[in-house]
Protein backbone atom coordinates (compact mmCIF):
# COMPACT_ATOMS: atom_id res chain seq x y z
CA UNK A 1 0.00 0.00 0.00
CA UNK A 2 2.68 2.50 -0.14
CA UNK A 3 1.45 3.87 -3.58
CA UNK A 4 -0.71 5.56 -0.59
CA UNK A 5 1.99 6.77 1.35
CA UNK A 6 3.41 8.05 -2.20
CA UNK A 7 0.20 9.92 -2.99
CA UNK A 8 0.20 12.00 -0.25
CA UNK A 9 3.57 13.26 0.06
CA UNK A 10 2.89 14.29 -3.39
CA UNK A 11 -0.43 16.19 -2.03
CA UNK A 12 1.81 17.73 0.64
CA UNK A 13 4.34 18.94 -1.89
CA UNK A 14 1.28 20.08 -4.04
CA UNK A 15 -0.52 21.56 -0.98
CA UNK A 16 2.28 23.65 -0.16
CA UNK A 17 2.96 25.24 -3.47
CA UNK A 18 -0.90 25.41 -4.08
CA UNK A 19 -1.41 29.04 -4.06
CA UNK A 20 -4.98 27.93 -2.59
CA UNK A 21 -3.69 26.62 0.25
CA UNK A 22 -1.34 28.94 1.05
CA UNK A 23 -3.55 30.75 3.42
CA UNK A 24 -3.04 29.86 7.14
CA UNK A 25 -5.66 29.97 9.74
CA UNK A 26 -8.59 28.62 7.16
CA UNK A 27 -10.41 25.67 9.34
CA UNK A 28 -12.89 24.23 6.60
CA UNK A 29 -12.26 24.31 2.68
CA UNK A 30 -12.63 22.32 -0.50
CA UNK A 31 -10.33 22.19 -2.79
CA UNK A 32 -9.28 21.07 -6.09
CA UNK A 33 -6.02 20.02 -6.04
CA UNK A 34 -3.56 20.20 -9.00
CA UNK A 35 -3.88 16.36 -9.55
CA UNK A 36 -7.47 16.53 -9.48
CA UNK A 37 -8.19 14.96 -6.27
CA UNK A 38 -10.98 16.95 -3.94
CA UNK A 39 -10.25 17.54 -0.14
CA UNK A 40 -12.58 18.81 1.95
CA UNK A 41 -12.08 19.51 5.74
CA UNK A 42 -9.53 21.72 7.62
CA UNK A 43 -6.50 23.46 6.62
CA UNK A 44 -3.47 24.34 8.73
CA UNK A 45 -0.76 26.83 7.56
CA UNK A 46 -1.79 25.38 3.77
CA UNK A 47 -1.91 21.61 4.10
CA UNK A 48 -4.05 19.34 5.12
CA UNK A 49 -4.27 18.98 8.77
CA UNK A 50 -7.54 17.60 11.01
CA UNK A 51 -10.51 16.20 10.19
CA UNK A 52 -11.02 15.67 6.65
CA UNK A 53 -12.19 13.88 3.37
CA UNK A 54 -10.15 13.54 0.25
CA UNK A 55 -11.52 12.01 -2.90
CA UNK A 56 -8.61 10.92 -5.65
CA UNK A 57 -9.38 10.51 -9.36
CA UNK A 58 -9.35 6.64 -9.39
CA UNK A 59 -11.85 6.49 -6.78
CA UNK A 60 -9.85 5.90 -3.78
CA UNK A 61 -11.64 7.63 -0.36
CA UNK A 62 -10.27 8.54 3.02
CA UNK A 63 -12.24 9.94 5.95
CA UNK A 64 -10.40 11.02 9.15
CA UNK A 65 -7.62 12.64 10.01
CA UNK A 66 -4.59 14.40 8.76
CA UNK A 67 -1.29 16.12 9.71
CA UNK A 68 1.14 17.99 7.58
CA UNK A 69 -0.39 16.59 4.25
CA UNK A 70 -0.38 12.92 5.27
CA UNK A 71 -2.88 10.77 6.46
CA UNK A 72 -2.31 10.40 10.19
CA UNK A 73 -4.44 9.45 12.66
CA UNK A 74 -7.83 8.07 12.79
CA UNK A 75 -9.16 7.29 9.36
CA UNK A 76 -10.67 5.18 6.89
CA UNK A 77 -9.93 4.43 3.59
CA UNK A 78 -11.99 3.48 0.98
CA UNK A 79 -10.41 1.53 -2.47
CA UNK A 80 -11.57 1.97 -5.64
CA UNK A 81 -11.98 -1.97 -5.33
CA UNK A 82 -14.03 -1.77 -2.52
CA UNK A 83 -11.61 -2.36 -0.20
CA UNK A 84 -11.76 -0.56 3.35
CA UNK A 85 -9.12 -0.22 5.63
CA UNK A 86 -9.91 1.19 8.85
CA UNK A 87 -8.02 2.15 12.21
CA UNK A 88 -4.46 3.84 12.83
CA UNK A 89 -2.95 6.06 9.70
CA UNK A 90 1.04 6.62 10.57
CA UNK A 91 2.41 9.11 8.46
CA UNK A 92 0.33 7.98 5.41
CA UNK A 93 -0.02 4.38 6.00
CA UNK A 94 -2.42 1.70 8.49
CA UNK A 95 -0.31 0.79 10.85
CA UNK A 96 -0.95 -0.08 14.69
CA UNK A 97 -4.69 -1.46 15.88
CA UNK A 98 -6.59 -1.75 12.62
CA UNK A 99 -9.71 -3.52 10.66
CA UNK A 100 -9.69 -4.65 6.88
CA UNK A 101 -12.59 -5.95 5.07
CA UNK A 102 -11.76 -6.94 1.34
CA UNK A 103 -14.59 -6.54 -1.47
CA UNK A 104 -14.67 -10.50 -0.97
CA UNK A 105 -15.33 -10.89 1.88
CA UNK A 106 -12.56 -11.46 3.28
CA UNK A 107 -12.31 -9.62 7.42
CA UNK A 108 -9.12 -9.36 9.15
CA UNK A 109 -8.98 -7.41 12.96
CA UNK A 110 -5.40 -6.89 14.64
CA UNK A 111 -1.83 -5.18 14.10
CA UNK A 112 -0.86 -3.91 10.83
CA UNK A 113 2.26 -2.49 9.62
CA UNK A 114 1.97 -0.49 6.59
CA UNK A 115 -1.41 -1.86 5.08
CA UNK A 116 -0.13 -5.44 6.14
CA UNK A 117 -1.61 -7.51 8.76
CA UNK A 118 1.81 -8.04 11.25
CA UNK A 119 1.20 -8.64 15.05
CA UNK A 120 -1.18 -10.63 16.07
CA UNK A 121 -4.98 -10.62 14.88
CA UNK A 122 -7.92 -12.68 13.77
CA UNK A 123 -8.23 -13.13 9.77
CA UNK A 124 -11.63 -14.81 8.23
CA UNK A 125 -11.31 -15.63 5.02
CA UNK A 126 -13.95 -15.26 1.84
CA UNK A 127 -14.81 -19.17 3.16
CA UNK A 128 -14.92 -18.34 6.41
CA UNK A 129 -12.21 -20.40 7.64
CA UNK A 130 -10.70 -18.37 10.31
CA UNK A 131 -7.20 -17.90 11.43
CA UNK A 132 -5.92 -16.24 14.60
CA UNK A 133 -2.62 -15.88 15.85
CA UNK A 134 0.79 -13.83 14.76
CA UNK A 135 0.76 -12.29 11.13
CA UNK A 136 4.31 -11.47 9.52
CA UNK A 137 4.09 -9.06 6.61
CA UNK A 138 0.28 -10.75 5.61
CA UNK A 139 1.23 -14.36 6.55
CA UNK A 140 0.74 -16.64 9.77
CA UNK A 141 3.77 -17.28 11.60
CA UNK A 142 4.65 -18.87 14.78
CA UNK A 143 2.28 -20.24 17.15
CA UNK A 144 -1.56 -20.27 15.68
CA UNK A 145 -4.72 -21.78 15.48
CA UNK A 146 -7.19 -22.68 12.22
CA UNK A 147 -10.80 -23.34 12.07
CA UNK A 148 -12.13 -24.60 8.84
CA UNK A 149 -15.64 -24.48 7.86
CA UNK A 150 -15.65 -28.00 6.47
CA UNK A 151 -15.06 -28.62 10.20
CA UNK A 152 -11.02 -29.18 10.14
CA UNK A 153 -9.45 -27.99 13.13
CA UNK A 154 -5.40 -27.23 13.66
CA UNK A 155 -3.29 -25.60 16.51
CA UNK A 156 0.70 -25.52 16.09
CA UNK A 157 3.31 -23.61 14.08
CA UNK A 158 2.37 -21.74 11.32
CA UNK A 159 5.02 -20.83 8.53
CA UNK A 160 3.17 -18.63 5.63
CA UNK A 161 -0.03 -19.32 6.62
CA UNK A 162 1.06 -23.23 6.16
CA UNK A 163 0.90 -25.85 9.14
CA UNK A 164 4.35 -26.19 9.58
CA UNK A 165 6.59 -27.51 12.73
CA UNK A 166 4.47 -28.97 15.56
CA UNK A 167 0.84 -29.19 15.94
CA UNK A 168 -2.26 -31.11 16.29
CA UNK A 169 -5.16 -31.17 13.44
CA UNK A 170 -8.29 -32.71 13.74
CA UNK A 171 -11.43 -32.99 11.88
CA UNK A 172 -14.92 -35.11 12.15
CA UNK A 173 -13.07 -38.67 11.77
CA UNK A 174 -9.50 -38.52 12.87
CA UNK A 175 -6.82 -36.40 14.95
CA UNK A 176 -2.81 -36.08 14.25
CA UNK A 177 -0.40 -34.86 16.32
CA UNK A 178 3.17 -34.42 15.43
CA UNK A 179 5.56 -32.94 12.90
CA UNK A 180 4.43 -30.84 9.80
CA UNK A 181 5.77 -29.47 6.71
CA UNK A 182 3.81 -27.12 3.85
CA UNK A 183 0.42 -27.75 5.33
CA UNK A 184 1.11 -31.81 5.50
CA UNK A 185 1.93 -33.90 7.62
CA UNK A 186 5.43 -35.00 7.67
CA UNK A 187 8.45 -36.07 9.93
CA UNK A 188 7.21 -38.11 13.09
CA UNK A 189 3.28 -38.48 14.09
CA UNK A 190 0.66 -40.16 15.22
CA UNK A 191 -3.02 -40.56 13.47
CA UNK A 192 -6.42 -41.62 16.00
CA UNK A 193 -10.01 -42.34 15.21
CA UNK A 194 -11.66 -39.38 17.09
CA UNK A 195 -14.77 -41.80 17.93
CA UNK A 196 -12.73 -44.80 19.60
CA UNK A 197 -9.66 -43.50 20.43
CA UNK A 198 -7.53 -46.16 18.20
CA UNK A 199 -4.65 -45.80 16.71
CA UNK A 200 -4.98 -45.59 12.94
CA UNK A 201 -1.53 -44.93 11.87
CA UNK A 202 1.89 -44.20 13.94
CA UNK A 203 5.20 -43.82 12.54
CA UNK A 204 6.70 -41.37 9.82
CA UNK A 205 4.73 -39.34 7.48
CA UNK A 206 6.04 -37.90 4.16
CA UNK A 207 3.90 -35.07 2.63
CA UNK A 208 0.66 -36.48 3.71
CA UNK A 209 1.60 -39.93 3.38
CA UNK A 210 2.16 -42.38 5.86
CA UNK A 211 5.48 -44.16 5.39
CA UNK A 212 5.46 -46.61 7.70
CA UNK A 213 6.57 -47.30 11.55
CA UNK A 214 8.78 -44.90 13.25
CA UNK A 215 12.32 -45.56 13.07
CA UNK A 216 14.10 -47.71 16.27
CA UNK A 217 16.51 -45.85 18.46
CA UNK A 218 19.43 -47.78 16.72
CA UNK A 219 18.27 -46.70 13.21
CA UNK A 220 17.79 -42.88 14.15
CA UNK A 221 21.13 -42.75 15.44
CA UNK A 222 22.43 -44.67 12.56
CA UNK A 223 21.22 -42.04 10.21
CA UNK A 224 21.99 -39.13 12.36
CA UNK A 225 25.43 -40.26 12.59
CA UNK A 226 25.63 -40.90 9.03
CA UNK A 227 24.51 -37.12 8.37
CA UNK A 228 26.61 -35.52 10.87
CA UNK A 229 29.78 -37.55 9.31
CA UNK A 230 29.05 -36.09 5.96
CA UNK A 231 28.67 -32.80 7.69
CA UNK A 232 32.32 -33.00 9.03
CA UNK A 233 33.43 -34.63 5.61
CA UNK A 234 31.65 -31.73 3.40
CA UNK A 235 35.42 -29.80 2.86
CA UNK A 236 37.09 -33.15 1.19
CA UNK A 237 34.05 -34.78 -0.54
CA UNK A 238 33.53 -31.02 -2.19
CA UNK A 239 37.33 -30.59 -3.15
CA UNK A 240 37.18 -34.00 -4.35
CA UNK A 241 33.93 -33.00 -6.62
CA UNK A 242 35.99 -30.32 -8.21
CA UNK A 243 38.42 -32.20 -9.00
CA UNK A 244 36.81 -34.76 -11.07
CA UNK A 245 35.57 -31.75 -12.95
CA UNK A 246 37.31 -31.12 -16.27
CA UNK A 247 39.32 -27.79 -16.95
CA UNK A 248 38.51 -25.58 -19.57
CA UNK A 249 39.33 -25.86 -22.84
CA UNK A 250 40.45 -22.65 -24.68
CA UNK A 251 39.97 -23.91 -28.45
CA UNK A 252 35.67 -24.37 -27.45
CA UNK A 253 32.99 -22.81 -25.68
CA UNK A 254 31.81 -25.26 -23.33
CA UNK A 255 28.98 -25.93 -20.66
CA UNK A 256 29.56 -26.58 -17.18
CA UNK A 257 26.48 -27.63 -15.28
CA UNK A 258 26.11 -27.46 -12.24
CA UNK A 259 22.69 -29.58 -10.58
CA UNK A 260 21.40 -29.09 -7.29
CA UNK A 261 18.83 -31.24 -5.45
CA UNK A 262 17.83 -29.09 -2.63
CA UNK A 263 15.53 -31.67 -0.58
CA UNK A 264 16.95 -35.30 0.22
CA UNK A 265 13.81 -36.35 2.01
CA UNK A 266 11.77 -37.24 -1.21
CA UNK A 267 13.58 -39.26 -4.12
CA UNK A 268 11.74 -38.00 -6.75
CA UNK A 269 14.76 -34.51 -6.51
CA UNK A 270 17.72 -36.27 -6.87
CA UNK A 271 16.17 -39.11 -9.56
CA UNK A 272 15.13 -36.02 -11.29
CA UNK A 273 19.25 -34.69 -11.05
CA UNK A 274 20.93 -37.71 -12.15
CA UNK A 275 17.97 -38.12 -15.13
CA UNK A 276 19.35 -34.60 -16.05
CA UNK A 277 23.47 -35.57 -15.94
CA UNK A 278 22.60 -38.03 -18.28
CA UNK A 279 20.29 -35.78 -21.17
CA UNK A 280 22.86 -33.64 -20.73
CA UNK A 281 25.76 -35.59 -21.10
CA UNK A 282 24.18 -36.92 -23.96
CA UNK A 283 23.63 -33.46 -25.76
CA UNK A 284 26.47 -31.59 -24.81
CA UNK A 285 29.54 -34.34 -24.06
CA UNK A 286 29.30 -32.62 -20.20
CA UNK A 287 29.71 -35.01 -17.75
CA UNK A 288 33.72 -34.18 -17.04
CA UNK A 289 32.16 -31.02 -16.71
CA UNK A 290 29.37 -31.57 -14.68
CA UNK A 291 29.22 -31.50 -10.88
CA UNK A 292 26.45 -32.83 -9.16
CA UNK A 293 24.63 -31.99 -5.36
CA UNK A 294 22.30 -33.21 -3.21
CA UNK A 295 21.18 -34.13 0.35
CA UNK A 296 19.42 -37.36 -0.49
CA UNK A 297 20.67 -40.45 1.97
CA UNK A 298 21.58 -42.30 -1.17
CA UNK A 299 24.35 -39.84 -2.22
CA UNK A 300 25.92 -38.84 0.64
CA UNK A 301 29.17 -39.03 1.37
CA UNK A 302 29.98 -39.00 -2.29
CA UNK A 303 28.22 -35.87 -3.58
CA UNK A 304 28.52 -32.44 -2.12
CA UNK A 305 25.66 -31.77 0.25
CA UNK A 306 23.39 -28.24 -0.41
CA UNK A 307 23.59 -25.35 2.02
CA UNK A 308 23.67 -21.59 2.29
CA UNK A 309 27.85 -22.33 2.91
CA UNK A 310 28.45 -25.33 0.43
CA UNK A 311 26.68 -23.82 -2.54
CA UNK A 312 28.63 -20.64 -3.27
CA UNK A 313 31.80 -22.67 -2.61
CA UNK A 314 30.81 -24.95 -5.18
CA UNK A 315 30.29 -22.24 -7.70
CA UNK A 316 33.18 -20.61 -6.81
CA UNK A 317 35.06 -23.76 -7.09
CA UNK A 318 33.65 -24.60 -10.72
CA UNK A 319 33.95 -21.30 -12.16
CA UNK A 320 37.82 -21.84 -11.54
CA UNK A 321 37.58 -24.51 -13.87
CA UNK A 322 36.00 -22.47 -16.60
CA UNK A 323 37.18 -19.92 -19.22
CA UNK A 324 35.31 -16.86 -17.42
CA UNK A 325 34.90 -14.97 -20.54
CA UNK A 326 33.78 -17.73 -22.83
CA UNK A 327 32.36 -21.18 -21.31
CA UNK A 328 28.62 -21.25 -19.72
CA UNK A 329 27.84 -22.27 -16.14
CA UNK A 330 24.30 -24.00 -15.87
CA UNK A 331 23.02 -24.18 -12.76
CA UNK A 332 19.67 -26.29 -12.07
CA UNK A 333 18.19 -26.37 -8.81
CA UNK A 334 15.21 -28.47 -8.24
CA UNK A 335 13.37 -28.90 -4.48
CA UNK A 336 10.05 -27.18 -2.91
CA UNK A 337 9.70 -23.63 -2.73
CA UNK A 338 8.02 -21.35 -0.48
CA UNK A 339 6.08 -17.80 -1.35
CA UNK A 340 8.53 -15.62 -0.10
CA UNK A 341 11.01 -17.31 -2.77
CA UNK A 342 13.03 -19.19 -0.92
CA UNK A 343 14.45 -22.65 -2.24
CA UNK A 344 14.43 -25.35 0.36
CA UNK A 345 17.03 -27.54 1.13
CA UNK A 346 16.96 -30.65 3.39
CA UNK A 347 18.30 -33.89 4.46
CA UNK A 348 16.18 -36.46 6.55
CA UNK A 349 16.12 -35.61 10.17
CA UNK A 350 18.17 -32.01 9.46
CA UNK A 351 16.53 -29.00 7.76
CA UNK A 352 18.79 -26.02 6.62
CA UNK A 353 18.45 -22.76 6.55
CA UNK A 354 16.37 -21.81 3.00
CA UNK A 355 17.90 -20.53 -0.06
CA UNK A 356 16.99 -16.95 -0.73
CA UNK A 357 16.58 -15.18 -3.98
CA UNK A 358 18.76 -12.28 -3.06
CA UNK A 359 21.01 -14.47 -1.73
CA UNK A 360 20.94 -16.42 -4.50
CA UNK A 361 21.71 -13.48 -6.56
CA UNK A 362 24.45 -12.45 -4.53
CA UNK A 363 26.12 -15.34 -4.92
CA UNK A 364 25.89 -15.47 -9.25
CA UNK A 365 26.79 -12.07 -8.76
CA UNK A 366 30.26 -12.53 -7.38
CA UNK A 367 31.34 -15.74 -9.35
CA UNK A 368 33.96 -14.57 -12.21
CA UNK A 369 32.16 -16.61 -14.92
CA UNK A 370 30.43 -14.05 -17.61
CA UNK A 371 27.77 -16.34 -19.35
CA UNK A 372 25.27 -18.41 -16.58
CA UNK A 373 22.01 -19.88 -17.53
CA UNK A 374 20.16 -20.40 -14.39
CA UNK A 375 17.36 -22.72 -13.86
CA UNK A 376 14.99 -23.15 -10.94
CA UNK A 377 12.69 -25.80 -10.74
CA UNK A 378 10.69 -24.98 -7.75
CA UNK A 379 7.37 -23.69 -6.57
CA UNK A 380 6.94 -19.63 -6.59
CA UNK A 381 10.42 -19.87 -8.35
CA UNK A 382 9.36 -16.78 -10.55
CA UNK A 383 10.48 -14.34 -7.22
CA UNK A 384 14.20 -15.72 -8.01
CA UNK A 385 13.89 -14.11 -11.77
CA UNK A 386 14.26 -10.11 -10.82
CA UNK A 387 17.10 -10.23 -8.26
CA UNK A 388 18.93 -12.45 -11.32
CA UNK A 389 18.53 -10.38 -14.00
CA UNK A 390 21.23 -9.21 -16.16
CA UNK A 391 22.49 -9.12 -19.85
CA UNK A 392 24.69 -12.12 -19.60
CA UNK A 393 22.26 -14.74 -17.96
CA UNK A 394 19.08 -16.69 -19.34
CA UNK A 395 16.67 -17.23 -16.33
CA UNK A 396 14.04 -19.70 -16.38
CA UNK A 397 11.91 -20.68 -13.38
CA UNK A 398 9.38 -23.75 -13.24
CA UNK A 399 6.67 -21.26 -12.05
CA UNK A 400 5.43 -17.89 -12.25
CA UNK A 401 6.22 -15.85 -8.42
CA UNK A 402 2.72 -16.41 -7.01
CA UNK A 403 2.18 -20.19 -8.24
CA UNK A 404 2.76 -23.88 -7.09
CA UNK A 405 4.58 -26.07 -9.65
CA UNK A 406 3.69 -29.71 -9.87
CA UNK A 407 5.29 -33.44 -10.00
CA UNK A 408 6.97 -33.60 -7.02
CA UNK A 409 5.12 -36.25 -4.87
CA UNK A 410 6.73 -39.80 -3.71
CA UNK A 411 5.15 -40.96 -6.69
CA UNK A 412 6.72 -38.90 -9.16
CA UNK A 413 10.56 -39.23 -10.58
CA UNK A 414 10.88 -36.01 -12.19
CA UNK A 415 8.91 -32.80 -11.75
CA UNK A 416 6.72 -31.65 -14.57
CA UNK A 417 8.62 -28.83 -15.11
CA UNK A 418 12.17 -30.96 -15.47
CA UNK A 419 10.59 -33.48 -17.12
CA UNK A 420 9.31 -31.73 -20.05
CA UNK A 421 12.04 -29.12 -20.18
CA UNK A 422 14.82 -31.81 -19.77
CA UNK A 423 13.54 -35.32 -21.24
CA UNK A 424 10.74 -34.39 -23.92
CA UNK A 425 11.73 -30.67 -25.09
CA UNK A 426 15.67 -29.99 -24.72
CA UNK A 427 16.62 -33.39 -26.68
CA UNK A 428 14.39 -32.20 -30.08
CA UNK A 429 15.30 -28.29 -29.76
CA UNK A 430 18.38 -26.22 -31.13
CA UNK A 431 18.72 -24.32 -27.35
CA UNK A 432 16.99 -23.82 -24.41
CA UNK A 433 15.01 -20.71 -25.11
CA UNK A 434 13.31 -22.80 -27.39
CA UNK A 435 13.00 -26.38 -25.34
CA UNK A 436 11.35 -23.11 -22.66
CA UNK A 437 8.53 -22.73 -25.05
CA UNK A 438 8.17 -25.90 -25.70
CA UNK A 439 8.08 -27.05 -22.41
CA UNK A 440 5.64 -24.79 -21.07
CA UNK A 441 3.15 -25.68 -23.71
CA UNK A 442 3.61 -29.26 -22.92
CA UNK A 443 2.55 -27.86 -19.00
CA UNK A 444 -0.18 -26.64 -19.60
CA UNK A 445 -1.35 -29.71 -21.13
CA UNK A 446 -0.82 -31.51 -18.15
CA UNK A 447 -2.10 -29.00 -15.75
CA UNK A 448 -5.25 -28.88 -17.78
CA UNK A 449 -6.30 -32.55 -17.18
CA UNK A 450 -5.58 -32.31 -13.60
CA UNK A 451 -7.66 -29.36 -13.28
CA UNK A 452 -4.49 -27.75 -11.66
CA UNK A 453 -4.11 -23.92 -11.78
CA UNK A 454 -1.54 -23.37 -14.24
CA UNK A 455 2.06 -23.08 -12.84
CA UNK A 456 2.96 -20.56 -15.71
CA UNK A 457 6.58 -21.02 -16.54
CA UNK A 458 8.54 -17.66 -16.86
CA UNK A 459 11.76 -17.01 -18.66
CA UNK A 460 14.18 -14.22 -18.84
CA UNK A 461 16.70 -13.72 -21.46
CA UNK A 462 19.58 -11.10 -21.12
CA UNK A 463 20.37 -9.13 -23.94
CA UNK A 464 23.86 -10.05 -24.77
CA UNK A 465 23.75 -13.97 -24.21
CA UNK A 466 21.47 -15.70 -27.16
CA UNK A 467 24.27 -15.46 -29.22
CA UNK A 468 26.72 -17.37 -26.83
CA UNK A 469 24.25 -19.92 -26.29
CA UNK A 470 24.22 -20.53 -29.78
CA UNK A 471 27.85 -21.55 -29.70
CA UNK A 472 27.36 -24.57 -27.30
CA UNK A 473 24.47 -25.63 -29.31
CA UNK A 474 26.35 -25.62 -32.74
CA UNK A 475 28.74 -28.10 -31.80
Amino acid sequence: MNQFKAKMILLWILASLNTACALTNHKEQTLTLPDGSVYSGALSKGMLSGAGRLVWLNGDIYDGQFSDGLLHGIGTLTTAAGDVYQGNFQLGELTGKGEYVGSDGTRYQGEFLSYQFNGGGELVTSSGDIYRGDFELGELLGLGTFNGVDGSQYAGEFVDSLYDGLGVWEDDESRYTGEFLHGYFHGFGERVDVESGEVMAAGEWQYGRFKGPAENAAERLARQQKIEQALFDQPAILAKALDAVAPQNPNVVELYPVIVAGDGTQDVFSLEAKTIQALLDEKFSSNARTLMMGNHPDTMGDAPLVTGVSLPLALQGISQKMDPQQDILLLYLTSHGSSDHKFYLATPGHKFLGLAAQDLAQTINDLPVKWKVIIVSACYSGGFIEPLKAPEHLIITAARDDRTSFGCSDEDTMTYFGRAFFEQALPAEQGFVEAFYKARVTIAGWEEEQSFEHSEPQIFIGSKIEGELKKIMAK
